[in-house]
């Protein structure tokens, strides 16, 4: 199969390397003085995103474009710093004191303590507590809050114990040796203030334990103050209203006008301010300004004119032909760092047409990776086998390509018995007593280009095989639901990692394989749950390496999707800022870190 470059240049014209964005959102602003025009001022930093995020409210929300906006709002205890790559304090006062324990309850287990800086105060002026971090856990385990793609980096914790000498310190103890237990405490979850997000103080009604206690699962869902808190904590207000969003961060939110732009301003009095010599509390910028612009031809236009400072997912052939605009490359630096993230095609492991293996394999055998990374991303991404990225140690390297091939397409789908019975030119198959026909759905969300051209190559290879392929498109937030209520056939998606360790249990255990989980394929067993579970306790890097090649060789034979590839991410920053080094970390550079040149 050749693709035409000439189609795909056109195809992808917009949304290259758009990975978790492109969402509605209700419009937040309600008083028309906010709907005012945006200033010019040179000082602020105006960044394009190619859609709105799903919300602000870091424990509910999915979109990557969320969290790059909640890192100037809110504060991690931990951070990666963005060129070292390693976890850095941000919050905390250090990196936390980890002990193995070998006796008394928590007995093979360990323990990690944190201190919280001592200059961290909320808006209101009160300080930071380990009160907070303990509501946080708290809330991520409430199990009607919509927090399911991120609470299994935290069922390690069996109890925090706050200092009674000091509120700013505490001690996470775990009955197990999590091998992410520093990052899942640190870095997986903002910090958020009590006082605000509960101030009926409905929390503190429910201990640690009980609400990590599985057995308890049943009456903590139907308890009163449990579904109390939640409704509370899981309405828009707190995702999307001035005034209700806060957090400790450098920057307040102060508006959203949805589908044009999302405006932060700089604290005037931020305690950050107090620790300049800590590169991840450094917060330049007075004003950062999120403009929605979901053409990228457009948005050029705009960094033309001087209305955008900094443009990202350019698409590739753009990219170069921006390389060698004289006058654009005078003003704006260009960047390809490369990624923690992938693309991919998940199945619906639940429907009956993808429940044999040689199915999903099949279709894997219709796409040609090698020529649409050279004909549509000018070779500037690489291809993966698995979830695990290229870059990292473990990445299992005997893993070997699933080429472009119709005729062994052909084969799988006649060995797992699926003819054209009916002479109509669709496969169909008998399973358990009911006709099944190959005519499946492949949704991606609308205006991202990327995964629309990748969808409409699959669909042209498809029909030859006797596979017909419907192109949906749906909104960002819509395509994350149906993801998660498993309402789907094929779903084209990204994911964003970070540097550090994987986890494996958030997106392929079964036991997140629930609503609101991340587990959207429907993937699992009980083999590969054990594996990802030894995973989670071995703290021997060797041995670990071991166990993360064989569940990628299970995800491998099982196909649950179809790994495509990491792209770079290509990037434009305009000139007149400096402290704009790039970096791998998505968005690929830390915006609080620009500051006009003088």
């Amino acid at each position: 199969m050749r693709i035409s470059k000439s189609l795909t240049k056109i195809g992808f014209a917009a949304c290259m390397f758009s990975l978790l964005v492109a969402c509605d959102q209700t419009d937040p602003n309600t008083d028309k003085e906010n709907d005012q025009v945006v200033s010019n001022n040179k000082s602020e930093l105006s960044i394009h995103e190619m859609g709105d995020p799903d919300g602000l409210n870091p424990l509910t929300s999915n979109a990557a474009n969320s969290l790059y906006i909640q890192n100037n709002i809110f504060c991690k205890l931990l951070v990666y710093d963005p060129q070292t790559l390693k976890l850095t304090p941000q919050l905390a006062v250090s990196l936390p004191d980890i002990k193995r324990l070998e006796e008394g309850p928590y007995a093979g287990g360990m323990s990690l303590t944190f201190e919280i800086n001592p200059d961290a105060v909320w808006d209101n002026g009160q300080p930071v507590t380990a009160d907070d971090y303990v509501f946080t856990i708290k809330a991520i385990r409430n199990p009607k809050v919509n927090s399911a793609q991120i609470r299994p980096y935290f069922d390690f914790i069996e109890k925090i114990e706050v200092d009674a000498n000091n509120k700013k310190k505490f001690t996470v103890f775990s009955k197990t040796r999590y091998f992410r237990a520093e990052e899942s405490c640190g870095q997986e979850t903002f910090v958020l203030p009590e006082y605000h997000y509960d101030p009926e103080n409905i929390m503190r009604n429910y201990t640690i334990e009980q609400l990590g206690n599985p057995d308890n699962s049943t009456e903590l869902k139907n308890d009163a103050g449990i579904k109390r808190f939640a409704e509370s904590f899981n309405d828009p207000k707190y995702a999307n209203q001035k005034g209700q969003i806060v957090g400790c961060g450098a920057y307040n939110f102060v508006e959203w006008v949805t589908r044009e732009r999302i405006v932060l301003e700089r604290k005037k009095d931020w305690w950050g301010d107090k620790h300049q010599d800590n590169k991840v509390l450094v917060a330049k910028p007075p004003r950062i300004i999120y403009k929605t612009i979901p053409d990228l031809t457009a948005a050029v236009l705009n960094a033309k004119d001087g209305q955008l400072d900094v443009i990202r997912s350019i698409q590739p052939t753009k990219f170069i032909d921006l390389k060698d605009d004289a006058n654009f490359h005078s003003t704006f630096d260009l960047s390809s760092p490369e990624q923690f993230a992938y693309h991919y095609i998940g199945f619906n492991c639940k429907r009956p047409q993808f429940e044999d293996k040689r199915v999903r394999r099949a279709i894997t055998h219709l796409i040609n990776r090698d020529e649409m990374i050279e004909s549509i991303f000018e070779s500037l991404a690489i291809k993966t086998n698995g979830p695990i990225n290229p870059n990292k140690e473990y990445y299992n390297t005997n893993l070997k390509d699933i080429i472009y091939d119709i005729e062994k397409a052909k084969s799988l789908l006649a060995e797992a018995g699926w003819k054209d019975v009916d002479n109509d030119n669709i496969l169909d198959k008998t399973i358990r007593g009911k006709k099944e026909t190959m005519k499946i759905d492949f949704k991606y969300n609308q205006g991202n280009m990327i995964r629309k051209s990748i969808g409409q190559l699959l669909k042209d290879e498809a029909i030859r095989v006797g596979i017909e392929i419907t192109l949906t498109p749906v909104d960002f937030s819509t395509l994350l639901e149906d993801g998660d209520k498993r309402n789907f056939d094929l779903l084209a998606l990204a994911w964003v990692k970070t540097p550090g360790l994987d986890d494996m249990k958030q997106v392929w255990h079964s036991e997140s394989d629930v609503e609101g989980g991340s587990n959207r394929l429907g993937f699992g067993n009980a083999k590969s749950d054990a594996i990802i579970d030894e995973i989670r306790t071995t703290l021997d890097p060797e041995v670990r390496k071991k166990l993360y090649y064989e569940i990628q060789q299970i995800i491998y034979d099982e196909q649950p999707c179809v790994f495509l590839f990491v792209p770079r991410e290509l990037i434009a920053i305009h000139n007149r800022f400096g402290g704009t080094e790039t970096s791998p970390m998505r968005p690929g550079y830390r915006e609080a870190s620009f500051e006009l040149r003088k």
